[in-house]
């Protein structure tokens, strides 16, 4: 492992103990505070998980001059919005695994699952009304401006990516992919919080815009990069289920590149066993559709276009040297584009 990247985890390890000791003491604690819900809405929290948000709106107001304590409270409300949406969406996909262990609603049943998850929802309002005494009332109405819009692109982003799976959709290109994956995977995963930092600091709006960009080409290459982790990962590793997103018939841009450059008759047998519920498809037609896509070289166009816009990043950033001077914080940033293409899970 190199310097940067054990620096890095590092960081990460450091900004997670801070978040989930403030989302603990968020928690009601009072004699009619109903425990077994909120023991259940640090489950997410608790399991082996990466803190990239949090890390990444802190890292963001850190290295512009901010102060820890006016971006915690932010970053741990971001986590929280995070694991709700986690919980969410493995109930909608049908997902067996996150993080290594089975899922929420396998272990309690959807309906507490999706309790929780509107909890979690709930619960992260606090510290954003909090930032009114912390930053002042425009710092902290813009930042629930940010979270507003953060939650609303999350789920057209959600919405998109189900309708196509409702109305069997499959005549899609790369730009419909990008497009659904810059609303339900960028916003929240990387332009919210780098734009969360940016407003706890006070930055001004050319250094958002530029930080918006970094985090829109960095989020694209972050979700590409997870599509293929899921196919090429061990499950072991990976923490979720291997070949998951093939099991639960996502459009990825691994799969869409698949099918436009199948056969006529390899793509109308992919699309029979695609259409087929999660719990009728078979190994062997999971097999089927993971043998496609390594006869068409799919994988290598996915991270052909994830390495693209992961550069394009790394250019972003580096013109903003004038401004983000030299820290372990801005240190981060940089080390964070090999993070997104290197990581295993």
């Amino acid at each position: 492992m190199s310097e940067a990247r054990r620096a890095l985890e590092a960081y990460l390890s450091g900004v997670r103990e801070g978040v989930l000791e403030t989302l603990k003491g968020l928690l009601p604690t009072g004699r009619r505070a109903y425990r077994p819900l909120y023991e259940l809405m640090l489950d997410y929290p608790m399991r082996d998980a990466k803190a990239l948000r949090p890390g990444l709106c802190i890292a963001v107001c850190r290295a512009l001059g901010g102060r820890l304590e006016d971006a915690l409270p932010t970053a741990t409300a971001l986590e929280l919005y995070h694991n709700a949406f986690l919980i969410h969406d493995d109930i909608e996909d049908g997902s067996l695994l996150r993080r290594g262990r089975p899922t929420l609603h396998l272990l309690h049943g959807a309906p507490v699952a999706v309790n929780v998850g509107d909890a979690m929802l709930a619960l992260s309002l606090q510290p954003l009304l909090d930032n009114t005494e912390r930053l002042g009332l425009g710092p902290a109405l813009r930042i629930l401006q940010v979270v507003s819009r953060m939650a609303r692109e999350s789920a057209e982003g959600q919405a998109v990516e189900l309708d196509w799976i409702r109305h069997d959709t499959w005549d899609l290109e790369d730009r419909d992919y990008l497009r659904m994956v810059y609303q339900k995977t960028c916003w929240y995963t990387f332009i919210a919080p780098s734009l969360l930092g940016s407003l706890a600091a006070g930055a001004s709006e050319a250094q958002r815009w530029t930080l918006t960009r970094f985090a829109v080409l960095l989020g694209m290459a972050f979700q590409i990069q997870d599509d293929v982790l899921n196919l090429a990962s061990e499950e072991a590793v990976y923490g979720k289920e291997a070949n998951g997103d093939l099991w639960e018939g996502k459009r990825t841009l691994i799969l869409l590149h698949a099918l436009r450059h199948a056969e006529p008759s390899e793509r109308a047998r992919a699309k029979d066993l695609l259409r087929l519920p999660r719990a009728s498809k078979t190994e062997e037609g999971v097999s089927y559709l993971r043998a496609l896509v390594d006869r068409r070289d799919s994988l290598g166009h996915a991270r052909a276009v994830a390495t693209r816009r992961a550069e394009r990043a790394r250019r972003t950033l580096e013109s903003a040297r004038g401004w983000l001077k030299p820290s372990v914080h801005q240190g981060f940033l940089t080390a964070l584009v090999d993070y997104v293409m290197d990581r295993t899970r």
